[in-house]
């Protein structure tokens, strides 16, 4: 029975911690997992959509950048990716061009040599990523956050962050990919990624011999399901999160204390002065103390604040506290540092993204929702429970 996606009830995804995910795919303890709740991760705010540019702030392609930094620390899967399919492009390499490259996978893994690079290209290489993953990165024109973008570009601009010059001859492409080959995929690289070992020692000896991005291919594929099947996962997963630990724990108790309050009114109004001395219609005024507690408790399970939700607001994110403490304005420490973390005393900024606005607001109303059905099911209960009646 197809029923309409308002009326899925949410569920976040699942964590999945990085390392162990990708130790156990290198290792080939399992495979690469789908999503097994179709409705986890929202089509618009897929993958593939975060990489083109096309969503924004919290989940635009530079917090992505800076969730994989500061909370994941493996930003370098997401460098390597950006960079190898830049060079794709840039020689209009289409995807079939894979095929090539997925043959060395059967063979077996030769002996490599050490990779000698231009230091110019590894200065360009920086460069390159520092432009793909900036904070002009933020979102494309098509997207409904123009002023922000237009802020970040200006930002970015600012930066000195310029295009590389790509030139035609063979010599420049392949210092280049020289370049990324000793930055993410050498033994001992400053960016070395975590990939099967047969993997990496028959790319370096195809890098050898030919300087074709396709010889990139296998290991952009590997990164690309670890970002789509863990670290993307995680991310949506902390963007639906609008709220600190602290305020979602502070909700989600507020809720429990509204619901437990009805349960103690119920039993006021059933046995005090005297059983009997209370019409059975007085039930009805713990209603909405069940309805708004219940709705509170299902936010909140699902990681989010629901005041926050209710008005698309969020707090700020975790790299975003760390520009502020580097800058001094955040330095609090114990229980000042515990309130100022929640909702009431924190900064809220506005969610710039619509399709995860339509989100939050989905899990509002679905909330809402259930609260009402939890409230009116325990009036209906207490209704027709014997205690109303004097014996």
């Amino acid at each position: 029975m197809y029923w309409p996606t308002w009326l899925a009830w949410y569920k976040k995804p699942e964590y999945r911690n990085i390392k162990e995910y990708s130790n156990a795919i290198s290792s080939g303890k399992r495979d690469y997992s789908p999503n097994r709740h179709g409705c986890a991760i929202p089509s618009q705010l897929r993958l593939d959509r975060v990489l083109g540019n096309k969503t924004c702030s919290p989940m635009s392609l530079f917090d992505f950048y800076m969730y994989l930094k500061h909370i994941e620390f493996s930003e370098e899967n997401l460098e390597f990716y950006v960079c190898s399919q830049e060079e794709r492009d840039s020689l209009g390499v289409s995807d079939n061009a894979s095929s090539n490259a997925s043959t060395l996978q059967m063979s077996t893994p030769p002996k490599t040599q050490p990779v000698e690079i231009d230091p110019d290209a590894a200065q360009r290489l920086v460069s390159q990523i520092a432009r793909l993953l900036g904070a002009g990165t933020t979102c494309t024109s098509g997207t409904k956050c123009k002023l922000a973008c237009l802020d970040d570009a200006e930002s970015c601009e600012s930066g000195g962050y310029k295009l590389p010059e790509h030139s035609s001859s063979e010599d420049t492409y392949r210092d280049q990919i020289l370049a990324i080959a000793h930055t993410f995929l050498v033994p001992g690289a400053p960016k070395e990624l975590n990939i099967p070992c047969n993997m990496r020692s028959r790319v370096l000896a195809a890098i050898q011999t030919s300087s074709h991005p396709s010889n990139l291919h296998p290991v952009a594929d590997h990164v690309y399901q670890l970002l789509q099947h863990c670290s993307h996962r995680n991310f949506v997963r902390l963007g639906i999160a609008n709220g600190t630990f602290e305020t979602v724990c502070v909700a989600t108790g507020l809720g429990t204390v509204l619901i437990l309050a009805g349960f103690l009114t119920f039993f006021l109004l059933a046995f005090t002065p005297f059983r009997g001395f209370h019409s059975s219609w007085t039930v009805f005024a713990i209603w909405p103390m069940l309805w708004l507690g219940m709705s509170l408790v299902l936010s909140g399970l699902r990681g989010s604040c629901f005041f926050l939700l209710l008005f698309s607001r969020r707090q700020p994110l975790p790299w975003e506290r760390f520009a502020d403490a580097e800058s001094g304005r955040l330095r609090r420490t114990g229980p000042l540092g515990f309130l100022s973390r929640l909702m009431i005393f924190d900064n809220k900024v506005r969610v710039k993204d619509i399709h995860l606005r339509r989100l939050q607001h989905k899990i509002v109303i679905q909330s809402l929702v259930g609260g009402a059905v939890f409230a009116s099911l325990g009036v209906l209960l207490f209704i027709f429970l014997p205690v109303w009646r004097t014996s």
